[in-house]
C-alpha cells in the first residue's frame, strides 16, 4: 500500500456484523476479516468563498472551533448531502456571516484532510470567487468567532490554519498579482 490509512487505529468493529475484525484495505477503505463488507471513507465536497471588498481587501473569518481553533480561514464550509457545492457555499456564507453571495466563479480547488474528533476526513475543497452587494449586516455565527479585511498583498498565508485555504490564497495572490500588472484597454 503506497499510503498508510490514516484511520487504520479508529475502525476496528464491522458495521455489518459486529465483530472486531475491520482491517485497512486501502488509504481509504477497510474489509472485514469475517464477513467480508467493505467499508469506504469517501471524499467529502467542501467549499471557500474568496470575497474582496471595494477596496479590493479580501474578508477573512476567524475559526471558532478546531481544528485550527483561533487562526484564520476563508468563509465557507461542507456541503449537505443532496446539495451542490455552490448552494452548500451559498448557505455556508449566509449561516457564518450574514452574508448574502452572488456571482459564484470557480477558481481552484485542493486535496486536504480534516481532522476531526479522532478521525482524518479526506477532502476535495473548492474555492470560489463571490461579490457581496451590502457587508453592513455582517455577524459572525456559528463556527465563526470574528472576520476582518486584509488587503490581498498584505495577506501571511502562515496565519491560516488549513492547509487547503493557504494553498488556495498563494493561488489568489498571485492571479492577482498578475491581474494588476496587466495594462487596462
Amino acid at each position: 500500500m503506497p499510503h498508510t490509512n490514516p484511520n487504520r487505529t479508529r475502525f476496528r468493529f464491522c458495521p455489518s456484523c459486529g465483530c472486531n475484525s475491520l482491517d485497512p484495505d486501502s488509504v481509504k477503505s477497510f474489509k472485514c476479516r469475517e464477513c467480508g463488507f467493505g467499508f469506504f471513507l469517501n471524499c467529502a465536497a467542501a467549499a471557500m468563498a474568496i470575497i474582496l471588498d471595494h477596496q479590493n481587501r479580501i474578508l477573512v473569518t476567524v475559526r471558532a472551533k478546531e481544528p485550527g481553533k483561533g487562526t484564520l480561514d476563508l468563509p465557507g464550509g461542507f456541503a449537505e448531502p443532496g446539495e451542490s457545492i455552490d448552494h452548500g457555499l451559498v448557505r455556508e456564507v449566509k449561516e457564518e456571516l450574514n452574508l448574502d453571495i452572488f456571482d459564484l466563479e470557480f477558481f481552484c480547488s485542493f486535496a486536504n484532510t480534516y481532522p476531526y474528533n479522532c478521525v482524518v476526513y479526506p477532502i476535495t475543497d473548492m474555492a470560489f470567487t463571490c461579490k457581496v452587494r451590502d457587508f453592513s449586516l455582517i455577524t459572525p455565527m456559528d463556527d465563526v468567532a470574528g472576520f476582518r479585511f486584509i488587503p490581498v498583498h498584505d495577506l501571511d498565508t502562515g496565519m491560516f490554519g488549513m492547509g487547503s485555504a493557504r494553498n488556495v490564497l498563494e493561488k489568489f495572490k498571485k492571479a492577482y498579482s498578475k491581474q494588476l500588472q496587466q495594462p487596462n484597454p
